[in-house]
C-alpha cells in the first residue's frame, strides 16, 4: 500500500472543539474509503506567508496515511 502525507491548514480563530471535529472528519473520509491514518501531528499556530481571507495566522496539522 502507498504512503501519503496530507497537510491541512485550519483557521486559528475557531474553537478547539471545532478543530477536533474537522480532524475527525478528515480521518473519517480516509478510513471510509479504505485508508489508514497512521499518525497525526499538530504543528501548532503559525504565521502565514500571506493572508488567506484576510487572516494571517493558522493552525497546521499533518497526517500520514496509507
Amino acid at each position: 500500500m502507498n504512503n501519503y502525507e496530507m497537510i491541512y491548514i485550519l483557521d486559528a480563530s475557531i474553537s478547539d472543539e471545532e478543530k477536533e471535529a474537522l480532524i475527525a472528519k478528515f480521518e473519517g473520509v480516509v478510513t471510509k474509503n479504505g485508508g489508514v491514518v497512521e499518525k497525526i501531528d499538530k504543528w501548532g499556530v503559525k504565521k502565514l506567508a500571506y493572508a488567506i481571507d484576510y487572516k494571517t495566522r493558522s493552525e497546521e496539522h499533518t497526517s500520514e496515511l496509507q
